[in-house]
């Protein structure tokens, strides 16, 4: 029940922000849950990090996100350029104080890109036309993913997808959820994209999902290697942020460069 009410809410929240929120306010949710994601890696990666060291880089860890702002995918290598001159500045200055200077700059800077740098195009999205409908099309088809995957490979699951991974994920449950995120997608485009195509609506579905997919194990993986369970206890039922944002990470950038070039063409 627990884990039920927490995402309820979380949805009802999600859909209000992307509605009704003003571009600013929303620009702002998502820099607080970029930190608070990042904010969660950084407990996993290097845990004995002191507090205002982790506080400085995860500033800049924000920075693509803040280069954002700025409406255009342009900045985007500026904050990306920045965030990574400050964390090497860091290391220099901090270097005798520090057990292994690489292992902070590789893993501060990989957790920069990975969620300061990806997170930084749910902006990008938004600040499209028709971008909330464009993120409510990606959150519609993540969410029907992962509850057709969860509801199939519950009742059908035999095959392992991943066990190496995740040993709960089968491919009766990954077939389920490219079903589910087909139907989203589609009704997504019935009310609220009517003028795409049927067939590219579908196309984008599926690889959006396959890509979901691969960014949950990815974070597993990440998980696994920092030998936790879940990223963080935030979210009663359901762990962490970075726990329920690991697939929007590789797939709203993803979204965007394919909508951003294949309006060239059109």
């Amino acid at each position: 029940m627990k884990r039920l009410l927490t995402g309820i809410v979380a949805v009802v929240a999600w859909l209000l922000l992307i509605f009704l929120a003003p571009r600013p306010l929303f620009g702002l949710a998502i820099a607080m849950l970029a930190a608070l994601a990042y904010a969660e890696y950084q407990a996993m990666a290097l845990p004995a990090l002191p507090r205002g060291s982790a506080l400085f880089l995860g500033g800049l860890a924000l920075l693509p996100v803040l280069a954002a702002l700025a409406g255009t995918s342009a900045a985007l290598p500026a904050g990306m350029v920045l965030a990574a001159i400050g964390i090497m500045l860091f290391a220099l200055f901090r270097y005798r104080t520090l057990d292994n200077p690489f292992e902070l700059i590789s893993r501060s800077g990989f957790g920069t890109l990975y969620i300061g740098m990806t997170s930084a195009h749910l902006l990008l999205l938004m600040q499209l036309p028709q971008g909330r409908h464009w993120l409510l099309f990606l959150t519609a088809i993540t969410a029907a993913s992962d509850t057709a995957a969860y509801y199939s490979g519950s009742l059908l699951g035999r095959h392992k997808l991943c066990p190496a991974i995740s040993p709960g994920k089968t491919w009766e449950g990954f077939l389920g959820g490219l079903f589910g995120s087909l139907l989203a997608a589609w009704a997504v485009k019935f009310f609220f994209l009517p003028q795409e195509d049927l067939l590219w609506i579908g196309a984008l579905a599926l690889l959006l999902c396959c890509l979901g997919v691969a960014g949950d194990l990815s974070e597993s993986v990440l998980k696994r290697a920092c030998g936790v369970k879940d990223s963080g206890t935030i979210l009663p039922g359901h762990g962490g942020i970075l726990d329920r944002v690991d697939s929007l990470l590789l797939t709203a950038p993803v979204l965007y460069y394919l909508l951003h070039f294949s309006a060239q063409f059109r």
